[in-house]
Parts: C-alpha cells; sequence; structure tokens
C-alpha cells in the first residue's frame, strides 16, 4: 500500500537544472525524492511524493525554477495504489487474458494517463517502462477483458492535453502464452532468455 497521497514528476533536458530544481523543491516543502536521476537521451526525471498540499507546493517551486528546462511535467493527487506501485518498479503477471500496451513521447504523459486509465477501468497494470533502454520514450502495458484494456487506452488517450504524444498503441485479444511468458520474465531484450527450437523445428 502506498505511503503517499500524491506523486509529481518533472522532467527536464538539462542535469544540472534537473539537480538545481529538486534542491529547490526539497527545499519549499515537506516531501520525498522517491527517485531522481538521468534517463536515456539526456534527459533528468525528478519523481516526489507526500501529501497532496506539500506535493502541490512542491511541484509549482520546481515548475517555475526549471520552466526553460521542462519537457514535460505531471502532478497527480491520489494517485492510484496501482500506478504508485509500478512507477516503483512493481509489475504484474499477465496471462491469456488480452493485453493494451501504449507507447509515449514522455514519462509524464504514461503517468498521466496510467492513472486516469487504472481509476476507470478494471485492468491490471502489468508494467510501466519510465524512459531507460526505450530512447526516453515511456511504456504502459495494462492486462483483462477486451472491452476493458479498449477503455484503457481511450480514457489514456483522453488524459492528454496533446495527442500527438501518444506515440503509438495496439490490443491483443488473446495474448499467445509464450509472449505473456516473455512479458512476465522482462520486456527488455537484453533481459531476455534464450530459448530452445521446439523439436522438429
Amino acid at each position: 500500500m502506498k505511503q503517499q497521497a500524491a506523486l509529481a514528476l518533472l522532467e527536464l533536458d538539462s542535469v544540472p537544472f534537473g539537480i538545481f530544481t529538486a534542491d529547490a523543491m526539497l527545499k519549499e516543502a515537506p516531501i520525498s525524492v522517491l527517485k531522481s536521476g538521468t534517463v536515456h537521451n539526456g534527459k533528468y526525471l525528478i519523481l516526489i511524493g507526500g501529501s497532496v498540499a506539500s506535493v502541490e507546493t512542491a511541484f509549482t517551486k520546481g515548475m517555475g525554477k526549471g520552466k526553460e528546462h521542462l519537457l514535460d511535467a505531471v502532478f497527480l493527487p491520489n494517485i492510484h495504489d496501482g500506478v504508485y506501485e509500478a512507477c516503483l518498479g512493481e509489475r504484474m503477471k499477465c496471462g491469456s487474458e488480452a493485453l493494451s500496451v501504449i507507447e509515449m513521447a514522455t514519462v509524464s504523459a504514461i503517468l498521466k494517463s496510467a492513472d486516469a486509465a487504472m481509476k476507470g477501468a478494471d485492468v491490471e497494470l502489468v508494467e510501466l517502462r519510465l524512459a531507460d533502454d526505450l530512447g526516453g520514450k515511456s511504456i504502459a502495458i495494462y492486462a483483462g477483458k477486451v472491452e476493458e484494456v479498449e477503455t484503457a487506452i481511450a480514457l489514456s488517450e483522453s488524459a492528454l492535453e496533446n495527442s500527438e504524444i501518444m506515440l503509438s498503441q495496439t490490443i491483443i485479444p488473446r495474448i499467445d502464452p509464450e509472449i505473456a511468458k516473455q512479458i512476465n520474465a522482462s520486456t527488455y531484450f537484453s533481459r531476455s532468455e534464450l530459448t530452445k527450437l521446439a523439436q522438429g523445428e
């Protein structure tokens, strides 16, 4: 169960200004910096948590301090438990049910859309991938009934102010067991285990 009532994320194009901004946010309000650091293509991410009032105060300060280098940002009061846990690295298993996979240009967008999707659709959030090894992009994978993963995509799209930030999406009605096994192990190609050919292939 999550300890924070709210999360916020700032995404900057400068490492020095990212560290400067994180410092200013911590000095402004009693928050926790849950994660901060560099990700692929040179972005600097700051993920904070705490009470709604404290996170909002720190977020406002960060938006002001980092505005010249800000790529995207999101403030999520009363964040869904599943999104909170997924953005900190927790993964769920998928089985033979339907999957929807969404790819977005920023991490802030995937968090905002995932919060909307999880609050409005009866789905499992299998994984959030946040920028690393994705060239700065982000992905969300949802599992559930076909109509529910369709709803998750629709809610994700409606949560975005700029629809172009959603790069691609797909729905797989019945995921093949072998692909489900691969996803459950890892969505990183480099971490996937080699498999032997089936007899006769």
